[in-house]
């Protein structure tokens, strides 16, 4: 039965080593077990003297406070202040003023550096893959910082510029640019460097929104062998070659419970471009009847995706993998929304650059934690899930002849997957060893 007598308990404080953090000492031990810790340090160029804190010692308080549930550089003082973080020495903790004055020590040198930390624990994962899917695609952030530039959304804010790898769930590029950007910028850019993060052997596919469709895009994918698939601009040439496809070359499909028609033709880019040389590629249509026919210039919405998937893949095929962008999409969601990338800290760029990329790192850390350590029917749940079930656990810290005990409580709901997890970390086969 509810209590019925509201406030009928007391509150005193306690003198015992308590700690609402239990799992967050799996996550520092994992990112030293992945060599994390070592590459972090290893950036150099961020101190004018010696200081009391290693490089590794702000950049991971601050990613360990994102994974506990904080979201502003304030929120440090909480891990600052539990007994867990003293007791094992996880990590040195500096001031939120302290923490704010490092972001802004980063230059486009040392942003590169810590962008290719954050990868340091998708290492392992990336370098098995045989296959590989990238997805790029940018998000508005709003802020009202002072050099916030407006966006086409008609707010003040920034416009990274993100790719995440489905397979490996893991942010492979954060390229952090001001809200005014075209959205079709920086996306061959990123490309290249995602490729250089995957074995040569690797076979990858890019999967992109209507940003990507460039002929210098399509041209370095036919030149490197990625499959791809791009929206396409609906511009009169992509237009009179939907019109081209026969009235018997349209099928019905249901698609989200409704009826659609589906066709396929071929398409070839900058036909009439003297300095393009693509070949013919695959041009996938849906088709649906206007809402509005009276408001619009057509009586159909079409939705055009251009590919060069092997025949050996089907239409259908083709549209069941360009529409599981949406997974992509909803990482991003996780990276802003329980990994607190859409709450910027500084006003400078650079600055606000530094803190998306340890929220990356943060999200990488993480995923490699639930694929390495956690059981399978665990890798779909999100930050908010694991720290309700195993991060931010109550347990009491003692000290016995030279060793910390983390003392859970008997009833503890997942003590086996606490454990199993601890170990697993600690393990020679994930570190690489």
């Amino acid at each position: 039965m509810i209590r019925q007598k509201p406030g009928s308990f007391k509150v005193e404080k306690s003198e015992s080593s308590l700690t609402s953090f239990a799992g967050i000492p799996i996550i520092a031990d994992l990112a030293h077990s992945c060599g994390l810790i070592k590459q972090l340090n290893a950036i150099s160029g961020l101190w004018k003297r010696k200081r009391d804190y290693s490089t590794a010692d702000p950049i991971m308080s601050l990613a360990l406070t994102l994974i506990a549930g904080g979201e502003r550089l304030d929120d440090t003082r909480l891990l600052k202040n539990d007994a867990i973080v003293s007791a094992l020495n996880l990590v040195s903790i500096p001031s939120a003023n302290t923490t704010g004055a490092f972001l802004k020590r980063f230059s486009h040198r040392t942003l590169a550096a810590l962008a290719r930390a954050a990868l340091v624990p998708a290492a392992f994962a990336l370098r098995r893959l045989k296959t590989a899917i990238i997805d790029i695609d940018s998000s508005l952030i709003e802020s009202n910082k002072e050099n916030a530039a407006f966006t086409y959304k008609k707010f003040s804010g920034y416009n990274p510029m993100l790719a995440w790898c489905p397979e490996a769930d893991i942010f492979l590029a954060c390229l952090f640019r001001n809200g005014n950007t075209s959205a079709q910028a920086h996306i061959l850019e990123t490309l290249k460097y995602c490729r250089d993060k995957f074995n040569k052997a690797t076979h990858l596919r890019l999967r992109c929104d209507s940003a990507a469709y460039q002929f210098k895009i399509m041209e370095y994918c036919v030149a490197q062998g990625i499959d791809f698939t791009i929206t396409a601009d609906l511009a009169g040439s992509v237009r009179s070659a939907i019109a081209s496809i026969p009235q018997d070359g349209w099928r019905p499909m249901i698609k989200d419970g409704k009826t659609i028609l589906l066709a396929e033709t071929v398409y070839t880019p900058g036909a009439t471009n003297r300095l393009v040389n693509l070949p013919a590629f695959r041009l996938v249509v849906t088709r649906k009847s206007s809402c509005h026919p009276e408001l619009f210039k057509y009586l159909f919405v079409d939705r055009a995706i251009i590919s060069n998937f092997p025949q050996t893949c089907s239409t259908e095929d083709v549209l069941t993998h360009h529409n599981a962008r949406g997974n992509a999409e909803k990482a991003i969601e996780e990276l802003k929304n329980g990994f607190a990338l859409a709450k910027l800290p500084c006003a400078e760029l650079s600055a606000n650059a530094a803190y998306a990329q340890i929220c990356v790192l943060a999200y990488n850390l993480v995923s490699m934690f639930k694929k390495a350590a956690l059981p399978a029917d665990w890798l779909s749940y999100r930050i908010k899930n694991l720290r309700f079930r195993l991060l931010c656990g109550a347990a009491l810290v003692v000290k016995h002849a030279r060793h910390t005990i983390i003392k859970l409580h008997k009833n503890i709901t997942f003590l086996e997957v606490f454990e199993r997890a601890r170990w697993a970390v600690l393990s020679q086969e994930l570190s690489g060893g």
